[in-house]
């Protein structure tokens, strides 16, 4: 594991000269300015000793340290690359000192409760008054609009009620749910792009504005193809065989999509030698070509050599049988043996990684240097995680690990605020820098020059904006072409025109794109792209315009057809690139410079050009090449070693793989990330670049603790149901309603005679008997013994009294944690989310028909989102685009869209 190369660690960022002033806790925000940071912002990490929620306990803190504010490793690597300030804002220096830092920020990043701020007296509207053009992104759990917009929430809670958890499992058996925090990985991924988005819309306008995010929100359009299904064809995701668990489609039931991308078969994790815990590997065959080289892998056992398992349709009705025989031969092979036999046969097989393989056993992230070690001052030197992503010319690296609480506080003030020795003494001793009874660490006595890290220019603060217009290449634009909508303001990337190329890897980030008013203009081959091909579809009939799954990750596109296997595809792609800010591609590694469009000469005559490569696992590395799919990067990549069962609820100890096409999901956030970042280096240096992303990476990055706990600690976590991954069995958090629905509450962590007496007016309010008004559960260590009872018998029966719907509101008003386990089609009945005016109408003129498509996860106050159209049919603008803008003739048109 090296430490960061000095060629890097003075290299050009995007993020250079941004500032971000960053109020966030636990897990959600700090994610979020991580990355950040490593794009080369300064983020100031604003904490307080006596309240502090993301350092305290022992996540992850190395054994032979003792607990403290600075030996948490979990905090550390989510918390990379940042500055800690302490300051009491509560005081009126306090407040002051926060006053002038923001007049000097960009950026202002929160994750509290929807009116902390304004409490503070930093409404928007303050912060305005004091920096006009200030991008304030507030992340709370139901954003700062919406009847709930009080209720608070964390990743478990966020994703049972955006309909994720249910997603996940098996049939007839309580939801597995996704095993760790998926939403704090995503909510804050969601915070990074909100960030870059407002801060590019900031530098082409001049405008900054609020984006008002909601985490449990952001978690519903990531069920899309879900929502479809039950708002276009009224079906629902509960019914027999969902969820599918591992498999794209449960055997016995009707032949519906489970969301899980093509119908195929096999689809499933298999035991490996020695069949320890982890021991799995992933096997997909996407059609019968690809089955019969496993058939040749495995030997042509008698099994598979049968005429039933020849085809798709067969194997799909045969899965039982089929996997019992598959799972004889895998049990023979250790999982990267397996890996390695099936790949070099050209067969889709990943193995299933847990964090320590990861770390220690993962070719792939070994030589793509996605660990790099950073010393830490109270820790030592430990790994940290590097992006998932490399741009050519502005590094995203990890500079520093997690500050110390305060460490930066002195260098701060000086540095920014020209602070003297004699202030920065006189605001520890009154207890604006530091709780005054509170002892000090030795650090903060000593004395701080300023660091090489925090001599940061205003650059961008300074500089004009640089338009996005490329006066020598780009081509006129059809008046339908514009991303500006009648009806309002522009989106915040209005003006952006990105080419993408490519299925379903890149389809999400450029929906991300095209939804926030870029102009995206998406190429698939004469037949068509391969997602078209995914169900459901429109009243259950296959056909190219009919597949919801396309119809959902394509809005806001327009769509032509090229022949990528003819010169003139060839030419005419050329020319539509040369149109083009961005190029978003996902082809095979090499294929783009094997028809002389590489990105060195494409930048050769277009040095704006911004083009990201978003494949499977990167342009380098030993698994470069390696057959892959949504399941399979769900296995390589931590998810399915994290979710599963109890063996009490399910023996086997089988993983599970959370909710289909979140790999893609993934992939696409870093993707849109990295893209961002790159625009908003362009805003203030006109130069483009080259982004290698990948989504095996991406993946392995989101797990949450589950690295870290490796990293510091060498845990092994076990998959429980419905809740966290943990080294220990721990209480569960999913409980059976009275309508047959779940409900997660989350209780052990926030256990204590406060919660207790909490717990007991909510249950006086309801009539409800308990023993909770004993004077024992006054005392911590009573508590404590009783967590049991007051989980099982108290929490668990009273839930079992009422619908999943009224407990899950009940809690809530009474200031607990909880949230209804949904199905997609219980989203649609949420008042709050009709009071953030969150569904959208999408027109289908070519059916006489509008059906609802979910909307955004963030309000963009200054620069709306909107869906501006559905999706293209097959070639719906080719002769626009082909002839109208880039003005080919009807025949070259023809020829080069594969109609000719």
């Amino acid at each position: 594991m090296e430490t960061v190369p000095r060629s890097l660690a003075f290299a050009k960022r995007p993020l250079d000269g941004v500032r971000i002033l960053d109020f966030s806790w636990v897990r959600a925000g700090p994610w979020a300015t991580r990355w950040l940071g490593a794009l080369g912002a300064d983020v100031i990490k604003v904490e307080w000793p006596e309240n502090e929620r993301g350092r305290a306990g022992d996540i992850a803190t190395p054994q032979h340290l003792e607990v403290g504010l600075n030996t948490n490793g979990h905090f550390s690597d989510t918390n990379a690359n940042k500055r800690s300030l302490t300051v009491n804002v509560r005081s009126a220096k306090g407040m002051d000192i926060i006053r002038r830092l923001l007049a000097m920020s960009d950026i202002v990043i929160e994750n509290f409760s929807s009116r902390v701020l304004s409490k503070w007296g930093l409404g928007y509207e303050q912060m305005c008054a004091i920096k006009p053009d200030i991008v304030y992104v507030s992340m709370s759990g139901y954003g700062h609009t919406g009847r709930n917009h009080q209720y608070t929430t964390f990743g478990p809670v966020a994703q049972a009620v955006s309909g994720l958890t249910h997603l996940s499992g098996l049939p007839g058996e309580q939801p597995a749910g996704w095993g760790w925090s998926y939403m704090n990985d995503t909510g804050g991924m969601y915070g990074a792009m909100c960030a870059l988005t407002g801060l590019y819309h900031r530098n082409m306008t001049g405008k900054g504005q609020h984006i008002d995010q909601s985490q449990m929100i952001s978690g519903v359009p990531l069920v899309g193809p879900a929502l479809l299904d039950f708002s276009v064809n009224g079906r629902a995701s509960k019914r027999p065989g969902f969820p599918p668990g591992n498999r794209a489609h449960w055997p016995g039931t009707p032949a519906l999509d489970n969301y899980r991308g093509p119908m195929v078969a096999p689809h499933n994790a298999y035991r490996t030698a020695p069949s320890e815990f982890n021991d799995w590997c992933v096997i997909v065959c996407s059609d019968d070509d690809e089955w019969r080289r496993l058939v040749a892998v495995m030997g042509a056992p008698a099994f598979a050599c049968q005429a039933k398992f020849d085809t798709v349709a067969g194997r799909l009705e045969h899965q039982d049988e089929l996997d019992i025989g598959i799972e004889q031969w895998s049990r023979s092979l250790d999982k990267y043996a397996l890996t390695q036999v099936c790949q070099a046969a050209n067969v889709c097989a990943l193995p299933v990684q847990s964090a320590a393989d990861r770390v220690e056993r993962d070719p792939q992230l070994r030589q793509r240097e996605h660990y790099v070690a950073a010393p830490h001052a109270a820790l030592g030197e430990y790994v940290l995680q590097n992006a998932p992503f490399e741009m050519s010319q502005t590094p995203a690296i990890n500079h520093s690990a997690g500050p110390r609480i305060g460490e930066h506080t002195s260098e701060i003030l000086r540095e920014l605020l020209g602070f003297s020795d004699a202030d920065i003494h006189a605001g520890y001793a009154d207890g604006t820098l530091w709780p005054a009874k509170r002892v000090r660490e030795v650090y903060m006595h000593e004395a701080s020059a300023r660091s090489a890290a925090g001599q940061v220019s205003d650059m961008i603060a300074s500089r004009e904006p640089i338009t996005t217009d490329n006066a020598t290449t780009k081509k006129t634009r059809s008046e339908s072409a514009q991303s500006v909508n009648s009806a309002g303001e522009p989106g915040p990337l209005a003006g952006l025109r990105v080419v993408e190329l490519g299925g379903a890897v890149v389809q999400f980030c450029g929906k991300l794109m095209a939804d926030l008013g870029a102009e995206v203009i998406k190429v698939e081959p004469p037949h068509g792209d391969a997602a078209r091909a995914i169900g459901p579809f429109y009243r259950d009939q296959p056909h190219h315009d009919r597949s919801l799954y396309f119809w959902y990750y394509n809005t806001s596109k327009r769509g032509i057809t090229l022949d990528l296997d003819s010169p003139a595809g060839h030419d005419a792609l050329r020319e539509v690139i040369a149109s083009a800010d961005v190029l978003l591609e996902c082809c095979a590694p090499g294929y783009m410079q094997s028809i002389g469009l590489d990105y060195e000469t494409l930048a050769a005559s277009q040095p704006r050009l911004i083009m990201c490569a978003l494949t499977p696992f990167g342009q380098t590395g030993p698994w470069r090449d390696y057959r892959s799919s949504d399941l399979a990067h769900l296995a390589a990549g931590g998810q399915m070693a994290s979710c599963g069962y109890d063996k009490s609820d399910v023996p086997g100890d089988m993983p599970i793989a959370p909710g289909g096409g979140n790999a893609w999901h993934m992939g696409g956030h870093y993707a849109y990330m990295a893209i961002l970042a790159a625009l908003v280096y362009r805003s203030v240096s006109g130069l483009g670049q080259y982004i290698d992303a990948s989504i095996h990476e991406a993946c392995a990055l989101t797990t949450e603790a589950a690295v870290p706990a490796h990293i510091y600690r060498g845990d092994e976590l076990l998959r429980q149901t419905g809740r966290h991954h943990a080294s220990a069995p721990t209480s569960r958090t999913q409980f059976l309603a009275k309508d047959g629905k779940y409900v997660t509450a989350l209780i052990a962590n926030q256990l204590g005679p406060a919660y207790v007496k909490r717990l007991a007016r909510l249950l006086d309010e309801c009539e409800w008997p308990h023993d909770l008004h004993d004077p024992r559960y006054a005392q911590t260590d009573f508590v404590s013994a009783q967590s049991a009872h007051i989980i099982e018998t108290v929490v668990g029966k009273f839930i079992a009294t009422r619908g999943a719907e009224d407990v899950y509101h009940l809690g809530q008003a009474h200031g607990f944690t909880w949230g209804a386990v949904r199905a997609a089609e219980d989203l649609f009945d949420d008042p709050h989310l009709h009071d953030r005016e969150f569904w959208k109408s999408v027109a289908h003129p070519e059916l006489g028909e509008t059906f609802t498509y979910p909307g955004e996860p963030a309000i963009y106050n200054g620069s709306p989102w909107r869906i501006s159209a559905r999706a293209p049919l097959l070639g719906e603008h080719n002769a626009q685009i082909l002839c109208d803008e880039l003005g080919l003739s009807v025949e070259l048109s023809a020829r080069a869209s594969g109609l000719g």
